[in-house]
Order: structure tokens, then sequence, then C-alpha cells
């Protein structure tokens, strides 16, 4: 079976968020699921698990630090 964290976001619809929250949610946080939630037809917020919300922050604050070059 392939990283959750390699596939694509699972595209859901906020009333399926509404619905099936707590399933949603454990998914993220447990199965390294990843979802984007759209409210008629547009993207509105991304759902990850805390762990990878931190290390996507990590990333980009790396990113935006300065380099030194030796």
């Amino acid at each position: 079976m392939s990283d959750p964290q390699d596939s694509d976001p699972q595209v859901i619809s906020a009333t399926t968020l509404r619905t099936k929250t707590r399933d949603i949610l454990e998914s993220a946080k447990f199965g390294g699921g990843h979802f984007i939630v759209e409210t008629f037809g547009k993207p509105m917020v991304a759902i990850v698990g805390v762990e990878e919300y931190w290390r996507l922050l990590e990333l980009a604050r790396q990113r935006e630090r300065p380099t030194t070059e030796t």
C-alpha cells in the first residue's frame, strides 16, 4: 500500500465534512490522509494531521531563512 502522504488529497464537500467529521479527522490524524474541502465547487480549506502541519510549517520557515554561503 502506498504512503498516504505521497498521494493526492481527497476532495470532499462541506456537506461530507459535516456528516463524516469524525472519520475524516481520524483519517488525517492516524492514517495520514489529506483532504481539500470544497464549498460550491471551490476549495476552501485543507485538512491534514497536526504532525504533518508542523512539518510543513517548519519546511516553509526553512525556505524563508536566508542561506549563508561558504
